[in-house]
This record gives structure tokens, C-alpha cells and sequence, in this order.
């Protein structure tokens, strides 16, 4: 008696994968009696992201489906997430002995696996392995398309899919039964079409979300307080939610509200639905931000709090301009749309002197290492929105750097920024002025509310510019000294109401 170890993600289980177990039941291997095959399905803990699109009690479902017509017993094991190891082999048989007390040697299982680095962790364990798809692991091909090429084939099909066979002819029936019933096929179109995140549904690749949503969090009750008197009661949506720490302070500052939180990444959106609220109408929804997610004329309140400059950095400017419309579509007359977020200074092209510090850290080095000054040219290099001009130029022997006010903004708005400065060099915060948020929004037929401001942040200013940099700009022959830029600006504009 032998069992065949089955381990993968098993969003799409195909004919293929079905005929080749079947075939092992049948036949036996090497005169050994298949008695059991055993489903370790990864990545269980994850579902809405393109990497992982169907969630485990689905894909537990097409299993137990699949596996009435094999002809042996089948166990199912749901296996965590867990950051690519050396040891993943090892964890997959850990965590199948520590819930059902199985213990699988190389002597008593067999693996059946496709996958060139996982047959390579469970080959140094000395389990034999049976190829499945695979052809030529060292050339790496196939002799059939793989589950997430079929996935793959399924989104091209696009509103289509229920009918189209492309995809079909490649799929279990025990797959294609699910999909159809629980309509899997539109939620994994959905992902695949919301080009703002990476397949794991985060923002981007290179940031630390511990560290980003410190950040985030960090001073929520004077962001609450900045937003809190341009709130219209109702229905309250806050996009980009995070953590969940801005719609805990409205749930309890308007318990009479419905609060509903959109959020894209995984992790923060799986975050927010562990937490409890004070007010039981608060509502969680993993969607594409870039989509109109409400009906036309139903929301009171939208929010967005530091979350459209990165529309704007990661997808551009007409996408943004696409979500003011949106927002637009589905406030009430008279609703809000309010904006907390990064701005950029006016009249941005005048040429500005920085000073910057050049003895508060190395000349070289890693990036948390250099000084202000050395860091300057490390961001030149780095960010990769538009290029950073630059004169380096010396006055009454002191050496300053000479380029616009925007320029001189973008840097030190990020200098500080190091935990993360891979993240923040693809994000863009100058882009608009305080007056091109205006006229774009009054365009699209907004009316901007009185107390709309641009303002700066005093801990920013204290803490993260002064004593690192100081701007000037030539007045006649001299340098004068000029005050920074606004860091951030509150921004609300209603609705104008149908007369």
C-alpha cells in the first residue's frame, strides 16, 4: 500500500490532473496498491488576490467532486501561507502530521507534483515523485497547460465564460461544476482585470506594511478631525480603509451612519474584518477601487485619505480622473467627496536653492545610512515617476541645488521615507496644486466646500525638515529664505444639486 502526496493551490483542478490520478488507482505503482491520495491544498488562508482567486471552502468542494470517481480514499488538508523557504517540503508534511497524525516517509507516500523547485525540496528527503504534467524539468516543459494557465484562458474569455469552452475543454468537470454554480468565473475576472495591485492584491511589491501602516495610523485622530467636519451622515464609504483605524473613529463618531470600508490589499482587508466596531452597520469589501462599486445617487459621504495619489502614481492621470467621475456618479446631490492627502506646491516650475544637510550621515552607503545632501542623488537615480533636474551650484562657498520648486518638494517629501523607499520612488506626490485639484473637480461638476485648505503638518516640519534642508530663491543677487511647501491639504467638494 502506497499514498500519493497531492500538494498545490488547486484553484483549477483539470482533465488532465483527474486522468493522471485515475490512471495511478488503476494501474498501481511498481505493484503497489494506491490506497489513498492526499490533497494539500496551499496557500489556504488566501483567497482574493490573483495568486490565490478562490477561497478554501470552494476549492475544498471541487476536491471532494473530483475525487468520488478516483477509486481510493481521499483526505484533504488545508496548508497556510508561508513565505517561500528551503523548508516548504518540510512544512507541508508538518502541517499534515499536526492535523491528522499522518505521518508520511518516503517509505509509505509518494509524491505526485509538477513543479520543479517542490520536487527538488521533497527529492532531498528522498521521496520519489511522479511528474505529472511535467515533461523535462530541466527544460521546463509540459505536456499540457498547467491550472493557472487554464485560469489564464478563462479570464481572456472575459463576461463570456460561462460559455466559452476554451477553458472548459481543459477543466475538471468537478471544476467547471463549481465555478458555474458559485459564479467563481466573474470574482476571478474581477481580480485579474485591477491593474493597481500585484498578484498577491497588494499596492506593490517592495513596501513593508508594517511599517507603512504605522505610518498610516500614526496621528489618526488629527486626520479624523481634519475630515470629520466636511461629513455628510448616511452612508459613509472610506476608500483605501487600511487598517480600519479611520472608520473605528467614524463608527463611533456617527452611530447612525452605515460605514462602509473598501479596501484592495489582502492583508489590510483581512485585518479590518477581525476588528469590532462600535457600530454594528459597518460593512468590509475587497474591490477594485478603480470600479463604480455603488449604484448612481446613493452614497453620502466618499473619503479618500492619502489613497489618490497613488491612483494617480500607479495607474495615471486619466484613471484618476476616472475615479473623481465615479465618485461623482454615486454621491447624492449634495453628498461629498473629501480629500486628505498629499499636494503639490503651486506654481511649481519657479526655481528654488537647496540647502541640504551633508554631515547627518554618509557619503555612501545603504539608503537609511546617507545624509540628506548624499540621499538627494540617490532619489535622482531612483525615481522612476519623471525625471529630476538638477544644477549643483555654489554661492559665497557654499554649495546648493539648484532646480524647481516641485522637484525640491518631491524629495523632501520622501527623504525620510527609508523603510520604504523602493515603494515610495514609484509613487508621485506633487503632481496637482492645490488649484488644479480645484478646477479638475469643479469641471467634472463638483463645487468645492468652504475650509477646503492646504495646510503643513507641524510634526513633518519639525520633525523630518528642519535641520535637513532650507529653501531659497535668488532676490536679485541674494539668496532669500523662503517657507517650505504645504505638506498635505483637506479638500471636500459636494454635488451640486439638480435644480
Amino acid at each position: 500500500m502506497v499514498s500519493i502526496l497531492f500538494p498545490g493551490r488547486h484553484h483549477m483542478l483539470t482533465n488532465f490532473q483527474y486522468t493522471y490520478l485515475r490512471s495511478i488507482v488503476d494501474q498501481g505503482i511498481d505493484g503497489l496498491k494506491v490506497d489513498k491520495i492526499i490533497f494539500a491544498i496551499t496557500s489556504a488562508n488566501h483567497s482574493n488576490t490573483r495568486r490565490n482567486p478562490v477561497p478554501l471552502y470552494l476549492r475544498s468542494m471541487a476536491i471532494e467532486k473530483l475525487s468520488r470517481d478516483l477509486g481510493c480514499e481521499v483526505k484533504i488538508y488545508p496548508v497556510p501561507d508561508v513565505q517561500q523557504t528551503e523548508k516548504f517540503a518540510k512544512y507541508i508534511i508538518s502541517q499534515i502530521f499536526y492535523q491528522g497524525q499522518e505521518k508520511l516517509t518516503p517509505a509509505n507516500t509518494i509524491l505526485a507534483c509538477s513543479t520543479p523547485d517542490v520536487i527538488k525540496q521533497f527529492r532531498k528527503l528522498k521521496f520519489k515523485n511522479l511528474p505529472a504534467e511535467l515533461l523535462d524539468e530541466r527544460k521546463n516543459k509540459y505536456s499540457t497547460l498547467r491550472p493557472f494557465e487554464v485560469i489564464n484562458i478563462l479570464v481572456k474569455s472575459g463576461k463570456n465564460w460561462k460559455n466559452d469552452n476554451n477553458w472548459k475543454k481543459y477543466a475538471s468537470s468537478a471544476t467547471q461544476d463549481i465555478f458555474l454554480e458559485y459564479n467563481v468565473g466573474d470574482l476571478i475576472i474581477e481580480l485579474f482585470s485591477d491593474g493597481l495591485l500585484n498578484e498577491d492584491a497588494d499596492i506593490t511589491d517592495t513596501r513593508d506594511y508594517g511599517t507603512y501602516a504605522k505610518g498610516m495610523d500614526q496621528n489618526m485622530e488629527f486626520k479624523f478631525n481634519d475630515i470629520k467636519p466636511f461629513i455628510c451622515e448616511g452612508k459613509i464609504v472610506d476608500v483605501g480603509c487600511g487598517t480600519g483605524a479611520l472608520i473605528n473613529l467614524l463608527a463611533k463618531n456617527f452611530p447612525e451612519s452605515d460605514i462602509i470600508g473598501i479596501e484592495a490589499t489582502r492583508k489590510f482587508y483581512e485585518y479590518c474584518k477581525l476588528q469590532d466596531y462600535s457600530n454594528p452597520f459597518v460593512f468590509f469589501y475587497r474591490r477594485n477601487i478603480m470600479d463604480q462599486n455603488f449604484k448612481n445617487n446613493t452614497i453620502n459621504s466618499f473619503i479618500y485619505s492619502s489613497v489618490l495619489h497613488e491612483v494617480y502614481s500607479y495607474i495615471g492621470e486619466k484613471e484618476l480622473v476616472k475615479v473623481l467621475e465615479h465618485t461623482h456618479n454615486q454621491l447624492l446631490d449634495g453628498g461629498r467627496i473629501i480629500i486628505r492627502d498629499v499636494v503639490g506646491p503651486e506654481h511649481g516650475e519657479k526655481i528654488v536653492y537647496m540647502d541640504l544637510n551633508s554631515t547627518d550621515g554618509k557619503s555612501s552607503g545603504k539608503i537609511n545610512q546617507l545624509s540628506t545632501y548624499h540621499k538627494f542623488f540617490q532619489f535622482v537615480k531612483d525615481f522612476n515617476k519623471r525625471k529630476i533636474t538638477y544644477i549643483k551650484t555654489v554661492i559665497k562657498n557654499k554649495t546648493y541645488i539648484k532646480t524647481t520648486l516641485q522637484n525640491a518638494y518631491e524629495y523632501i517629501s520622501k527623504m525620510n521615507y527609508t523603510d520604504n523607499w523602493k515603494s515610495e520612488m514609484h509613487e508621485e506626490f506633487g503632481f496637482w496644486s492645490f488649484s488644479d485639484w480645484t478646477k479638475k473637480l469643479n469641471k467634472i461638476g463638483y463645487r468645492v466646500v468652504n475650509g477646503s485648505k492646504t495646510f503643513s503638518s507641524k510634526y513633518i516640519i519639525d520633525k523630518m525638515y528642519t535641520g535637513k534642508v532650507n529653501l531659497y530663491v535668488m532676490n536679485g543677487k541674494n539668496l532669500e529664505k523662503i517657507e517650505y511647501p504645504p505638506t498635505n491639504m483637506i479638500l471636500a467638494a459636494e454635488k451640486k444639486q439638480v435644480d
